[in-house]
């Protein structure tokens, strides 16, 4: 059979490179944490937790506007994923999935104390920040629930928002 010439050859429909590779990345990740099939929502951060040895705080805030839609804070003794308030439940489970993807994938995180040194990332250019998307996809497209554990906000964890909230603003208005 004789392919039209208008109809791209089948080597030209192809992914982007390194398409593939990233999605077994995923796969492989979600079941390093014991996660095959379909999951709940409490099960991907129970085993998230168990897989960082720490507690994971989920913390729904307004984030501001032409920042990060969410943002890993790796605490000294926890880490921290803060997602806008206002997304659906798709989107919270991409973004959130998104974060998580960071940490199993020992990609840097911003440190609460040290958020000068934060650099907002907003291209999936990155191969950690394409590996993330494509994690947190996975993750949205498993989950079996839509509901998510409440948010656990403390004193520090606004604090902490409050500093990272002026970085990127003031990062916005320099350019």
């Amino acid at each position: 059979m004789r392919v039209p010439r208008w109809l791209p050859r089948p080597s030209a429909r192809r992914r982007p490179d390194g398409f593939p590779e990233l999605i077994g990345q995923a796969r492989r990740g979600l079941d390093r944490l014991g996660l095959r099939g379909r999951f709940t929502a409490d099960r991907l951060h129970e085993a998230m937790q168990a897989h960082r040895g720490r507690p994971v705080h989920l913390l729904a805030r307004p984030l501001p506007a032409g920042g990060p839609h969410g943002l890993w804070v790796a605490g000294r003794d926890a880490d921290y994923v803060f997602y806008p308030a206002a997304a659906s439940p798709v989107r919270r489970h991409v973004i959130v999935g998104h974060e998580y993807g960071h940490m199993l994938f020992d990609d840097v995180a911003p440190a609460a104390v040290a958020a000068p040194a934060f650099r907002s990332r907003s291209s999936y250019e990155e191969l950690p920040e394409r590996r993330a998307e494509i994690f947190g996809t996975l993750v949205a497209q498993r989950i079996t629930d839509w509901s998510w554990p409440p948010s656990q906000a403390t004193d520090g964890d606004e604090a902490a928002l409050q500093r990272l909230t002026g970085l990127l603003e003031s990062t916005d208005e320099s350019g």
